[in-house]
């Protein structure tokens, strides 16, 4: 007898696929639905989100509210504060399915076998799951296979100090559930998705079939959620072509006027919304001391704002001027963590293993404790701080990759100078100055200076090795430094001609707009600050051929000539870069060919060493 396969998939509510509550209750359908078996579908609740949410919180916000004497501080629609935040979902759908297409269709005998199957899972889900509300759910016999959504809020009710004493949080509710961490293989959400299978399995055995593997990794409905996503695309294109309004139903009159009315009524809706409703964005600072610098700059100027367990939450009105605050914000010094996590990068490049890095640290005046956990304590500070928690490139057996990829790149390197030096290749000089470079660095005389800033150091994420790299390229291809300075006039006259041709482009464009704003004037009757009643009458002597009943043309031509005018200036930009990168290349293979390269990098960073030491940056060299 042919067994049942089981499908069980978790989405989240900010996900582009996670959850879609319009669709499964069919507020509208999709290609994919037979709407004629419909009501074959079984709804088992059907509650609105919000509605959900004043139900689970109200009394915990309430009581929270009550310990805020600001009400800057207080959560007024805790729905609203977990939408726009970023720490947690509003909601979860898991997507349940016995069978597939192929041996349980919706009218076959064995999809109603599975339909079975199905109302059973669902009728235990909340018992199992407490702390899962369930605000939405139906199991679907319209589509191709029967198969159950369900959109649940998971909340916690113990373990909080500070905060709610109720609150959204999946892994708190799992943790409530008794779900654990068990190691790196698994933790609360897999043992929980595994419990929730294993129920599945024993249902499948009670109706007297066996699971059956299919080897899948629990995908559900991807093709299903593809088509979902064309329709909706679908129905948001229909819809706006309905807001046109053609002139065989108004006249241009009354056309003219409505479109002023919009605009004004848009712009003061817009203003509002931005002022007073505009939705909470999260703010999170690993530096305590600049939180503390944006939250008094907040209070100063009466900036309402909720702080949270990171950070807090403001309005997306202000975020302007919270960024500017941000930027002149000055840190006092470097953190313990990003001491630990440079003091790293710059002994990872000398050292033959982990045990000979830990060995280093301890030499540089860093504390370290093995163990389950390794942690490190920097000079001064006051806790250890765990390597794990530094991101995945700083555990224990990244760090040993790491090490082992060094190695790998010295050892082609060599392999290539070796190369280089029996055919009597032009790249040979570049190739040797490269390996004195790490030789130089492991010496401890270089600082680490990383091209992708957020990865961490190696030969590979080094700057100063990129531009010999890149140089490199340059000579195997056949270029000197006298065809490389060639090369650089050519481009210097061609930048000359890309920056005339963008100018032009900008001069193109700026007429078209100050053109556009005057027929705005004229035949909109639109207030303008910098175009008057009579300027705009001088357009239109200048533009004869633009009439009332064609100057809507001139908003084309504006738009193309912006994107053109963009368009040039982008491609300035790249001649630019490109004229950089040369004149980088030629600079260095000056100083590779004299011999000097890594002479003066050395030098360099003695200056700024002494500098650091000596009182004003006085030095003696």
């Amino acid at each position: 007898m042919k067994g049942f396969s089981i499908s069980f998939t978790l989405g989240k509510a900010s996900s582009v696929h996670g959850g879609n509550v319009d669709h499964n209750n069919r507020d509208f359908i999709a290609k994919n639905v037979d709407p004629t078996k419909t009501d074959n579908n079984i709804l088992y609740k059907a509650q609105d989100i919000e509605t959900a949410y004043h139900e689970l919180f109200d009394a915990a916000v309430a009581e929270y509210n009550s310990k805020k004497s600001r009400p800057s501080r207080r959560i007024n629609d805790y729905y609203e504060h977990i939408k726009n935040g970023r720490r947690e979902e509003t909601y979860y759908e898991t997507i349940v399915q016995f069978g597939s297409v192929q041996d349980a269709p919706c009218g076959s005998e064995r999809g109603e076998v599975a339909k079975k199957m199905l109302d059973d899972y669902m009728k235990g889900f909340q018992k199992r799951n407490p702390n899962l509300h369930v605000f939405n759910a139906i199991l679907h016999m319209d589509e191709a296979s029967p198969h159950i959504h369900i959109d649940f809020i998971p909340f916690y009710t113990q373990g909080r100090t500070n905060g709610l004493s109720k609150g959204v949080s999946m892994k708190a509710a799992l943790i409530e559930q008794g779900y654990k961490s068990n190691g790196k293989m698994t933790n609360h959400l897999i043992e929980w998705e595994n419990s929730e299978r294993k129920v599945m399995e024993t249902i499948i055995n009670s109706y007297g079939y066996e699971r059956e593997e299919m080897n899948a990794k629990y995908k559900h409905l991807s093709v299903e959620d593809y088509k979902i996503k064309q329709d909706e695309n679908t129905i948001r294109t229909s819809l706006k072509r309905n807001h046109y309004v053609s002139s065989d139903d108004i006249s241009q009159e009354k056309m003219r006027s409505l479109m002023f009315k919009l605009s004004s009524a848009d712009k003061k809706i817009a203003a509002l919304e931005k002022e007073k409703s505009s939705p909470n964005k999260s703010f999170f600072y690993s530096n305590p001391d600049k939180q503390a610098f944006i939250q008094s700059k907040m209070d100063a100027a009466n900036i309402p704002y909720v702080e949270t367990e990171n950070g807090f939450d403001a309005q997306e009105c202000y975020v302007k001027q919270i960024r500017e605050w941000e930027k002149i914000f000055k840190p006092s010094s470097k953190s313990f963590r990003e001491q630990l996590i440079d003091e790293i990068d710059k002994l990872l490049m000398r050292c033959s293993d982990v045990d000979e890095l830990y060995k280093k640290l301890e030499a540089d005046g860093f504390a370290v404790k093995l163990g389950r956990y390794i942690s490190v304590r920097p000079p001064k500070a006051e806790r250890f701080i765990r390597l794990k928690s530094l991101g995945e490139e700083y555990n224990e057996r990244a760090l040993q990759n790491r090490i082992q990829q060094s190695h790998k790149f010295e050892v082609k390197l060599n392999e290539n100078i070796d190369k280089a030096e029996a055919d009597n290749l032009p790249s040979l000089k570049i190739l040797k100055t490269m390996r004195f470079y790490t030789v130089t660095f492991k010496k401890g005389l270089l600082p680490c200076h990383k091209k992708h800033k957020q990865l961490p150091f190696s030969w590979l994420n080094d700057e100063e090795l990129d531009r010999l790299l890149l140089l490199n390229r340059k000579i195997n291809a056949g270029e000197t430094i006298e065809s490389m300075k060639k090369e650089f006039e050519l481009k210097e006259l061609e930048l000359k001609e890309k920056n005339a041709a963008a100018e032009e482009a900008l001069k193109r464009y700026q007429r078209l707009a100050r053109a556009e704003e005057a027929f705005l004037v004229l035949y909109e009757g639109k207030e303008s600050s910098f175009i008057s009643i009579k300027q705009a009458e001088q357009y239109r002597e200048a533009y004869p051929n633009i009439t009332e009943s064609n100057y809507v043309e001139v908003f084309k031509f504006t738009e193309q000539a912006k994107s053109d005018s963009d368009a040039a200036k982008s491609i300035v930009q790249e001649a630019e870069q490109e004229l950089r990168s040369l004149g980088g290349a030629i600079a260095i293979a000056a100083k590779v060919q004299a011999g000097t390269y890594v002479q003066e990098l050395v030098c360099t960073e003695n200056i700024h060493r002494n500098a650091d030491i000596l009182p004003n940056g006085v030095f003696q060299l």
